[in-house]
């Protein structure tokens, strides 16, 4: 940090408004601190949030890691596993609750994001001490949100549509409601179940929901192997494929699938893919036992898989969707011990009115 970072942190903003409101919601305090106009005479609304229940987990899991590094477990038999990466024990993710924010009323005044970031304010983040400088200066006063740690915080902004000669006025005492989006929330299941290749499945599978208690069901129609190179090798060989690249470009891209590829499936094997029914909204997850109670492996390589049945419909008259086994068998493999192990589920998010 030097003079000419702080200075040019502060010529960043041209013009500040203050708001000055705070709520709670479900034991998260939130804070619109107000509007800023960038020096691209872009618009923002800054929201600050403090979740003492996520700064309280981060400092036992800090404990946690200090005992392991003494010579405690971190799983069974004191290793760290898929199982444990995947729950999220290791990776503790904060509530961002103004991330799916699709418009902003302050009183009369409408606004609608086109984006929004969110990062911790941390220790030793100027910027946002030249911020809070420039706010508290212009007349914030940040009342129920003034004790808690700075440190711990998290700052959301919300980019605003469209470019502003100045911050359009609003009646400052109005009350600000935030219209939601749809977002996907994750649920833990765990729940064995043995794939067999190509076996006819009749009735239903029931699962809960481990923290709820909530009950579900799915239909699997169908388990197959699916091999992802001759997959490939089809799509990069179709006619339209071909006809939209020169053959410089489908060569490039045969090889980067190849190098990136190999790491993650080496060829001659085969992904399970499991087409399956279930209630409206859900999405399934499924992995191998022997895959979450192996040591991860990070390679650097990662890739993700949208897979379409070749029926819109299953057994039962339901949307057909598949899941794919993130893990390489090979192609004479009959069965697999696995677990459907979480499912997402799409919400419409409730809308937050701050008065």
């Amino acid at each position: 940090m030097n003079f000419q970072v702080l200075q040019r942190q502060l010529s960043q903003i041209k013009e500040i408004a203050v708001i000055g409101r705070t709520a709670e919601i479900d034991g998260i305090i939130c804070h619109v601190m107000g509007m800023v106009r960038r020096d691209d005479d872009t618009l923002q609304l800054l929201i600050l949030q403090y979740d003492e229940a996520y700064q309280r987990m981060v400092e036992e899991a800090e404990i946690a890691e200090l005992t392991d590094a003494s010579g405690g477990l971190t799983g069974s038999g004191g290793l760290l596993t898929n199982r444990i990466e995947q729950r999220s024990d290791r990776s503790l993710r904060p509530d961002l609750r103004f991330h799916h924010v699709e418009k902003v009323c302050v009183g009369d005044l409408e606004l609608t994001p086109n984006g929004s970031s969110g990062s911790i304010c941390g220790p030793r983040r100027w910027d946002r001490v030249a911020l809070f400088t420039q706010f508290l200066l212009s007349g914030w006063n940040p009342a129920g949100i003034d004790t808690e740690d700075i440190d711990a915080m998290f700052l959301m902004e919300l980019n605003l549509e469209g470019t502003y000669d100045s911050i359009p006025t609003f009646d400052t005492g109005a009350s600000i409601c935030f219209s939601m989006g749809r977002d996907s929330t994750r649920h833990l299941v765990e729940l064995p179940v043995t794939l067999t290749i190509g076996e006819e499945y009749p009735d239903k599978l029931y699962f809960t929901d481990k923290r709820s208690g909530e009950r579900h069901w799915l239909q699997i129609n169908r388990v197959t192997l699916c091999d992802m190179w001759a997959e490939m090798t089809k799509t990069l060989d179709n006619p339209k494929v071909k006809d939209q690249l020169s053959p410089e470009e489908l060569e490039r891209s045969k090889a980067e699938f190849e190098e990136h590829f190999s790491e993650i499936c080496p060829k001659g094997m085969c992904f399970a893919v499991i087409e399956y029914e279930c209630e409206e909204e859900l999405s399934l997850q499924f992995y191998s036992k022997r895959w979450l109670d192996a040591e991860p492996v990070h390679n650097g390589s990662a890739m993700g898989f949208l897979m379409s049945p070749d029926e819109p419909v299953g057994k039962l008259g339901l949307k057909l969707s598949a899941a794919v086994v993130p893990e390489p068998v090979a192609p004479d493999t009959a069965s697999i011990e696995a677990e459907l192990f979480q499912y997402h589920r799409t919400v419409k998010l409730d809308d937050i009115v701050m008065v």
